[in-house]
């Protein structure tokens, strides 16, 4: 990929990961000399001023956790448009594409495994911090084999601008809480739960519950029994299975209260595989003995399985029953014509009919207005008005997924209690595939983008030898990725051998402009002047705009910037950055007859001395600011 340097500071190597939401790159950091991963935000996402904000504040929050088992967070900034996070690169996997290649991991594996994210989340709940999105895909396993937790720091800010049950995220969806579900407050103990899925998973080899929408595994959670375990693999020893049952339980109360409690059971399981203790050898909450455990699950809530062939005939001799009494009633009724007989029947059904769907008959109730609600919040005020509901799913990228979008009837309609009303429930955005586009010409691309129903978004060209001319050199989103339909792929495109394309010359000197020009085979011609706030000689504008591709040898002519008749100065000034803290951002302004602009801008620990260059015209000042707060002010 094109050398790109963000931050001034990270050299961007190649991609290795992408997403709805940010791209990540391997990168070097120019200053330390170490590898590292960044993640770049999208640009659609730039615009929200609230997410930017939080994924901001997360991400600074998140840099607080050092642990073994935490992907560090280094830094986080901006370099023009874009929002990056700087974080530790892993070698190696997630535990998604371990258990997805090498199948299930043994049993004291996933133990270690489960030990090393619930020592990352005692160290992050420690400080305040809830991941809320424990998952197979944000663990990564390194070359050694240790688990590290990613994504702390931007889960919050993610979530609160997507959507639960989205199928950009159904991974999700499959370890979320029941609390999570029901929109309640987050606890930690909701990421205990997550992480009880995740040993489930690894135990197993599935997941607990799958269903062919998102809306309908999250209802799972809340509303379905946990499958047991040993019912899946027979081989999970015990004391694995009473780990997984009391992480896994419905209600909190009935959870591990704290990550410190699920380390000390899984540290006592470890023991158990390796030999170095019997089981069960001594009494804690969790363990108890075999005939305990025995008629725990002998219970009445257990499913169980009927022979379909015991009541088959049983359904076959009670229908011969009726047949007979309805023969024997049919010849005593000899007088009864039978079309009046099939009118009252065809009557009796149609009332029947009526009232079962709460057309007619019983008492009347007033239809909540569900619209805008979740599908819990929405049968909850159906069930109170005494109502029940049917579900269609359709997407809609207005609601996020999960959301009522429309009923029938209408609220604050009266109905007959017992009416079904039709919910249109939103599948959230519909994401598409993105197709490769790399090779392409323009003319194939846009009916290729229009079948994947993407747009083209900003085309920019260079020249790169070797690759086929007009063609497609990179996109902004690489295959294969998922991204909302609709969603505008910037392209990069080859030019001709005997191309350029023009830079940007705007904010150069004269001279700078001539020698860019010349490197890419171009000529400056005519230079005029005109009087400007701007440093002399610097350049305004340019014909032909930037951008655009020219023949080798084209002219182009541009405006420059030249000072009214006033004294220029230049000297040098000192600062010293007050002390208090080990980054203070530091902003140097210079205001002269020009106007007030920004000279220096960087972030420093107290006590470093500053020197910079100041140059202006006629009166000038140059303030200093640390934080924001102006320290200094000289007149020079």
């Amino acid at each position: 990929m094109e050398q790109i340097l963000i931050g001034n500071r990270y050299q961007l190597l190649e991609a290795i990961g992408t997403g709805g939401m940010a791209e990540v790159y391997r990168a070097t950091d120019t200053l330390l000399n170490r590898e590292v991963a960044v993640k770049i935000l999208r640009a659609q996402y730039t615009g929200d001023e609230g997410f930017v904000s939080r994924f901001r504040q997360e991400a600074q929050s998140a840099a607080k956790l050092i642990h073994a088992n935490i992907v560090n967070v280094y830094d986080v900034g901006r370099d023009g448009d874009a929002y990056y996070i700087v974080m530790e690169y892993v070698k190696g996997s997630t535990l998604k594409e371990m258990i997805a290649e090498q199948g299930p991991p043994d049993h004291l594996t996933a133990v270690i495994i489960a030990h090393g994210v619930a020592s990352a989340l005692k160290h992050a709940h420690g400080r305040g911090i809830v991941h809320c999105d424990i998952k197979p895909h944000n663990i990564l396993i390194d070359e050694a084999g240790n688990p590290k937790v990613a994504d702390f720091g931007i889960a919050r800010a993610i979530s609160t601008a997507t959507m639960t049950y989205t199928s950009s995220v159904v991974g999700s969806v499959h370890y979320l809480s029941p609390e999570q579900v029901r929109g309640e407050k987050v606890s930690t103990q909701s990421d205990l739960y997550s992480l009880g899925i995740l040993l489930f998973e690894m135990l197993t080899g599935v997941l607990p519950f799958t269903a062919d929408t998102p809306v309908a595994v999250a209802l799972k959670h809340v509303n379905e029994k946990m499958p047991n375990i040993r019912d899946v693999n027979p081989n999970v020893p015990l004391i694995l299975e009473k780990i997984v049952n009391k992480a896994l339980s419905k209600k909190i109360e009935d959870r591990y209260m704290t990550a410190d409690d699920f380390l000390q059971d899984l540290e006592y399981a470890a023991d158990y595989l390796t030999g170095n203790i019997s089981y069960p050898e001594r009494s804690r909450h969790l363990i108890a003995d075999e005939k305990d455990q025995s008629a725990g699950i002998t219970n009445h809530e257990e499913t169980m399985r009927l022979d379909r062939n015991a009541y088959v005939t049983r359904l076959k001799q009670s229908g011969d029953e009726n047949s007979k009494e309805a023969d024997k009633q049919h010849k005593n009724r000899k007088n009864v014509k039978y079309w009046l007989l099939g009118l009252l029947v065809a009557a009796s059904l149609l009332i029947i009919g009526l009232f079962a769907a709460g057309v007619v008959g019983g008492p009347e109730t007033l239809v909540p207005d569900v619209t805008g609600k979740n599908v819990l919040e929405a049968r909850t005020l159906l069930e109170g008005a005494k109502l029940g509901y049917n579900i269609d799913e359709e997407y809609n990228p207005h609601a996020q997924a999960g959301i009522v979008v429309a009923q029938n009837p209408a609220g604050k309609r009266l109905v007959k209690e017992g009416r079904k009303i039709l919910l249109i429930v939103s599948k959230g955005v519909e994401l598409g595939d993105v197709p490769n586009l790399k090779g392409k010409k323009l003319t194939e691309v846009k009916a290729v983008l229009k079948e994947a129903r993407f747009e083209i978004g900003k085309v920019t060209y260079k020249y790169v030898a070797g690759e086929p001319e007009e063609t497609v050199l990179q996109q902004s989103v690489a295959a294969p990725a998922k991204l909302p339909v609709g969603t505008k792929l910037d392209l990069v495109i080859n030019i001709k051998k005997n191309q350029a394309v023009l830079p940007d010359l705007v904010g150069m000197s004269v001279s700078q402009a001539k020698n860019k020009l010349n490197d890419l085979g171009l000529v400056l011609e005519a230079v005029s002047y005109v009087v400007s706030k701007e440093p002399e000689n610097t350049v305004l504008s340019m014909r032909p705009a930037a951008e655009e591709v020219v023949a080798l040898g084209t002219k182009v002519d541009v405006t420059a910037a030249k000072s009214a008749d006033v004294s220029r100065t230049t000297q040098y000034v000192e600062f010293i950055v007050p002390p208090g803290g080990d980054n203070q951002d530091v902003r140097i302004v210079v205001a002269d007859a020009g106007g007030s602009r920004v000279v220096y801008t960087n972030s420093h620990k107290g006590g470093v001395r500053l020197r910079q260059q100041i140059e202006g015209t006629g009166s000038i000042k140059v303030k200093f600011y640390c934080n924001d707060k102006l320290v200094e002010e000289k007149s020079l």
